[in-house]
């Protein structure tokens, strides 16, 4: 096929992408499912459960070993991988050092049954600690076929830690997720079963998931899961069975809590189907159940017209307890959790922002699902990009919030999506390669600064320099085509090409695989009096002091601007020259060598030089040398408020630290 053949096809494919991929199964072939039966133990802090796997090995080649992973052990002691790392931090403060999780299997049998226990053993694939007990690999008594599908029986106990890190509990509060043995993912090259680390979240395999979950009677109704509950009844010693059900998922979460308010919603839009939406709500903050409601709607709506329609009729929205922050701000299949305190002013956006960002996980890590270990920036920084997106549509500017002992005082100046909102990327902007293994960044800092903040002020660049319609169809492509797939950054790519009939992988050598960072200036800009040449002139055939009569009157300013790359990554940017009385001059610069220069000659005078005035390029680390005057102020022009709004979120931080 001809290259203008196959750019015309690609543009086809990005228009029609949603007639050319509407085919798309729901619920995906199953490979890994789980039929669970578990028993909470509330004054414990244990989940004793029974489980069968049915897993499908999908590869071309033998499995002779089966990895699992039990996340729970990262809490067994300070000597595992994820306590290293975190170096005594957690999502909420520090590491609690006085209460332990763990997860223990007490039986493993095979289909014949053989018993697969016995030759359990742990492993640390990424870093050799022989003390981290996060993945297990067990020998079966054969190797299981390509194709072959095998069933696998557990008992275990998970002991539940104190809310430190997205699991755990905190009084009569449960958030129990990564809670029972689950396979790692088969791949051609082999298992992918990383260990549970500081800074990464999961990656597992779709399948069909079936639980009963026994609590006692005071949690009745009060109960919230994945998926759909099909069952509830009493079972004997004051306790009720819930049973859930969801097929096309690739994880399960639940959560208990006497003191939930259960409330109930609905979100339905022509094309986009209906969810029914359940909110688990703290007492406390029953005057924010709209908030939720209308946010997780926005984000349905929002994603769900870009990317595609929401397939599960379930969307649970979870609200933890004061004292348990850790569980809060986390996705899991039809189940998230949000984030609020009680002050929580109507102008900041808590909880709108962080409901419409876990709802948004939903299209990303529901269900594209990639490899969050390895390319955590497809899912956090996707969704922060979208999540973006439909908090500047929808809810306009945040705003900046003094905290003085949980108190919370909105302040007038207002933050703008996606700018202000991922500004603490620039502080750290050439720490790391943005496509970096999750455990392999600096720091924590620098792993949400990338991840979440350069993702998504990459990707907002690439739509400027697309044009949204263009970025929407590279999206739409991208989620029809990788819909249950674990696509990777060269899928999306692709993707981007194919929907544009061009080549931009240029664009995310820079970006992705890249730690320079883009720095345009404006140099130096001046005008001055236009004055006469002066030398030796052709006249009446003879060279004459002077210049003739044409070039003496000369009249208006001569004008001249130096623009400079001062960063290590080159973009396609747009200088603006502003002149007294109105005009303007618009130049289109490649941006790839150092600098350029623009001069006009006896043209009206020069007031101002802006590089990228539309703030197409937001990776752009230092926005206050884009300008400048050529009088007046000769410093940076003052258009733009990121880093004025920076500082002064800082002395705030600060401020409530101190007080």
């Amino acid at each position: 096929m001809s290259s203008a053949k196959a750019g015309i096809l690609a543009v086809a494919l990005g228009a029609a992408a949603t007639a050319a991929f509407a085919a798309v199964p729901f619920p995906p072939p199953p490979v890994a499912s789980y039929q669970i039966s578990c028993r909470l133990d509330p004054e414990k802090k244990t989940v004793e459960g029974t489980e069968v796997l049915t897993w499908k090995n999908t590869t071309s080649r033998p499995a002779s070993t089966l990895r699992f992973h039990l996340y729970l052990n990262a809490f067994r002691n300070s000597l595992s991988t994820f306590y290293r790392e975190a170096r005594g931090e957690s999502r909420d403060g520090k590491l609690p050092t006085h209460s332990w999780g763990s997860i223990e299997i007490l039986r493993m049998t095979g289909s014949d049954g053989e018993d697969l226990l016995a030759s359990l053993k742990y492993i640390a694939p990424d870093d050799g600690n022989a003390n981290d007990r996060t993945v297990a690999e067990v020998i079966p008594g054969r190797p299981i076929a390509p194709g072959e599908t095998i069933s696998i029986a557990m008992d275990f106990v998970s002991r539940l830690p104190r809310v430190a890190v997205r699991t755990g509990y905190k009084g009569d509060f449960f958030f129990v997720v990564q809670w029972f043995p689950k396979i790692g993912v088969l791949q051609e090259k082999g298992w992918n079963c990383h260990q549970f680390h500081a800074s990464s979240e999961f990656f597992s395999d779709f399948g069909n998931y079936d639980v009963s979950i026994d609590v006692p009677s005071r949690f009745r109704g009060r109960v919230g899961a994945t998926g759909r509950r099909v069952e509830e009844r009493e079972t004997s010693g004051g306790r009720i069975l819930y049973r859930f059900q969801q097929a096309g998922v690739h994880d399960f979460a639940w959560t208990a809590d006497p003191a939930y308010l259960v409330l109930e919603d609905a979100y339905r839009e022509a094309g986009l189907g209906d969810v029914r939406l359940l909110l688990f709500l703290q007492p406390e903050h029953a005057a924010q159940a709209d908030r939720h409601f209308r946010a997780a709607k926005a984000a349905l709506s929002g994603y769900g017209r870009v990317l595609g329609e929401y397939p599960y009729a379930t969307l649970t929205i979870v609200d933890p307890p004061w004292g348990a922050r850790g569980a809060g701000g986390m996705e899991y299949p039809t189940l998230i959790t949000a984030g609020t305190s009680w002050s929580a002013p109507k102008s900041v956006h808590r909880p709108e922002g962080v409901t419409v960002h876990e709802t948004g996980h939903q299209f990303f890590y529901g269900l594209l699902a990639s490899n969050e270990f390895e390319e955590a920036w497809l899912d956090e920084g996707f969704n922060t990009y979208m999540t973006d997106r439909v908090m500047k549509s929808v809810f306009g500017p945040n705003h900046v919030e003094l905290n003085v002992f949980g108190l919370h005082f909105p302040l007038g100046i207002e933050i703008h999506y996606p700018l202000d909102v991922n500004r603490r990327y620039f502080e750290v902007a050439d720490w790391d390669v943005l496509a970096s293994e999750s455990w392999k960044f600096r720091e924590r800092k620098s792993y949400g600064a990338h991840v979440y903040s350069k993702t998504a002020l990459t990707m907002a660049t690439l739509e400027r320099l697309l044009g949204t319609p263009a970025m929407d169809r590279a999206l739409r492509l991208y989620a029809d085509r990788e819909r249950f797939l674990h696509p990777t950054t060269r899928d999306f790519i692709a993707a981007v090409n194919d929907s544009t009939g061009q080549n931009w992988s240029w664009f995310f050598d820079r970006t992705f695989f890249s730690s320079g960072i883009v720095d345009y200036a404006v140099a130096d800009a001046e005008s001055v009096p236009a004055r006469p040449p002066r030398g030796l002139f052709e006249k009446d055939g003879r060279l004459t002091e002077g210049p003739p009569p044409p070039l003496a009157k000369v009249k208006g300013w001569d004008s001249r601007v130096t623009v400079v790359r001062a960063g290590d990554v080159a973009m396609p940017v747009e200088i603006l020259l502003r002149f007294e009385g109105g005009r303007q001059y618009h130049a289109h610069w490649d941006g790839e060598a150092r600098w350029k220069r623009f001069r006009v000659q006896s043209g009206p005078r020069l007031l101002e030089a802006v590089v990228d005035p539309e703030e197409k390029i937001l990776l752009d680390v230092d926005r206050t040398n884009n300008g400048r005057r050529t009088q007046d102020d000769p410093r940076a022009a003052t258009r733009w408020t990121v880093r004025a709004v920076f500082w002064v979120q800082n002395m705030i931080d600060f401020m409530t630290v101190v007080w």
